[in-house]
């Protein structure tokens, strides 16, 4: 494999002329040369995050609520509120769950380094996925979502280095459109017949479609990663994983640098870029989180679940149609004029949805928030992969979960507001929510905006990610 960027370079410009489409299931490319192969892993982890979130949760919420009040440090929680404070505490988990899985992968020089933790945390995943099933008070609610984030976010963090391990810096675009789409394809398709399912549950008269929700995530997610880990291990199988600090002897014999320096501190631009992410994580979140009550309180539908349906359909098409001419358009011309076009996207879908009173505008605002959704998530990926240094990819790149997780909590304790706000005024909590959302939108696009206009100011930082494909593979 040590000609293997040599050889992608050459090719990229052929390849190029081929339907981009193809080339995400490109059978020609096998192995770890296969950027779905890298990629598939991510959709059914989406699919049960999604799931969850979007499709069951809210449904547990009120269940619990049913049996009695929900109160943090004595102030008690409407629905809002408590759906947004128990996804947040499982997000604080997933954040350090992230860091330090993927900083022990990073430990490991050997050969497949990542795959025993995206397979045993995956396990884990689908494991505690099933036990959510039986949970119906808060406290055991909080407790089954604390342990799905812990074995989710172990997994993957150490994934999350896949395309810096296996990609050249000239394609790394391109494959974050494609671990994206098979994300989008995850998270909308199993979401879809999640929400379809749920429309039809009752927690006494017809429970078995919770079952059926739950089985759906657990097959995808463990054929998903299974794929993954098949495709992508070592001729030498697999093993376990290291906890011991990595030896010098891994490190060129020509590094001359001082050990804290061969272990590189994330640099001012790769700031400026979490800070970046927060804000588009807290628009983005915020609009999946409340988009199942925003439907009944504010569009008066008597079944918001078929309404989210039609809307995630919408959202995930015209994102899966974006994903990957935004790799390829970031690879060939930069990324600059395409973070604009998501940031007045995110911003003009946004404030359109204060003046909605039906579904059928909302499908329409919807196209527009999948243009935002599926440009951020690819340019995003993209340049957090050339900020960071191969040698410490994982634990780098783990830093993007506690962007996440600041944008997440923002968006998730906008619950409690909305909730104070509609007590004020009939829906005056979501309007202010969706001019959140715009700020939020356009702060991001500016910020990363800028931090692109300089190309050199990216690529300098990425420089050890571009160094013989020799010197670190799974």
């Amino acid at each position: 494999m040590s000609n293997q960027f040599n050889d992608n370079a050459g090719d990229l410009q052929e390849r190029s002329r081929r339907s981009l489409y193809r080339r995400a299931i490109d059978g020609t490319r096998g192995g770890s040369n296969n950027f779905t192969n890298l990629s598939l892993y991510a959709f059914g982890l989406s699919g049960v995050w999604t799931g969850i979130g979007a499709g069951i949760l809210p449904f547990k919420v009120l269940e619990a609520l049913e049996l009695g009040d929900v109160s943090v440090v004595g102030y008690s929680l409407d629905k809002n509120g408590a759906l947004g404070v128990l996804s947040l505490l499982g997000l604080i988990v997933a954040a350090a769950a992230q860091l330090g899985s993927g900083a022990l992968s990073d430990r490991d020089p050997r050969i497949g380094r990542r795959l025993p933790f995206l397979l045993i945390g995956s396990i884990g995943l689908a494991s505690i996925t099933i036990v959510f099933g039986f949970t119906a008070s808060f406290v055991s609610l909080l407790l089954a979502i604390v342990a799905m984030q812990m074995f989710g976010n172990s997994a993957q963090g150490p994934a999350n280095a896949l395309i810096i391990d296996h990609v050249p810096a000239t394609e790394r675009g391109e494959a974050a459109g494609v671990l994206n789409l098979w994300r989008l394809i995850g998270a909308g398709s199993i979401t879809v017949i999640v929400l379809q399912f749920m429309a039809r549950y009752d927690s006494q008269d017809a429970p078995e479609w919770l079952w059926y929700s739950i089985a759906l995530m657990v097959t995808m997610l463990v054929a998903g990663v299974l794929w993954t880990v098949i495709t992508v291990r070592p001729k030498t199988g697999m093993f376990i994983p290291t906890l011991k600090r990595p030896e010098r002897e891994h490190v060129s014999s020509a590094d001359t640098r001082a050990p804290e320096q061969a272990k590189p501190r994330i640099s001012r631009n790769y700031l400026a870029f979490l800070v970046a992410l927060a804000f588009a994580i807290a628009a983005m979140s915020s609009m999946q989180i409340y988009a199942l009550f925003f439907l009944q309180d504010v569009v008066g539908l008597e079944n918001p679940a078929d309404g989210a349906d039609l809307l995630v359909i919408v959202i995930v098409v015209t994102a899966g149609i974006t994903v990957l001419p935004a790799g390829y358009l970031a690879d060939k011309y930069g990324k600059t004029n395409l973070f604009i076009i998501a940031g007045l996207a995110g911003v003009v879908s946004s404030l359109l949805l204060l003046l909605v009173d039906s579904i059928g505008p909302v499908l329409g605002i919807g196209a527009i928030i999948g243009l935002s959704v599926g440009l951020f998530m690819t340019l995003t990926w993209a340049v957090a992969n050339d900020l960071v240094s191969r040698s410490s990819a994982a634990r780098d790149l783990g830093y993007t979960s506690v962007a996440t997780l600041a944008g997440a909590t923002a968006a998730r304790l906008a619950g409690i507001g909305i909730d104070e706000l509609n007590s004020v005024s009939p829906n005056l909590g979501y309007k202010a929510i969706l001019i959140s959302v715009a700020i939020s939108f356009a702060l991001s696009a500016f910020i990363l905006a800028r931090l692109v206009k300089n190309p050199d100011q990216v690529s300098a930082s990425s420089s050890p990610a571009s160094a013989p494909a020799n010197s670190a593979s799974d």
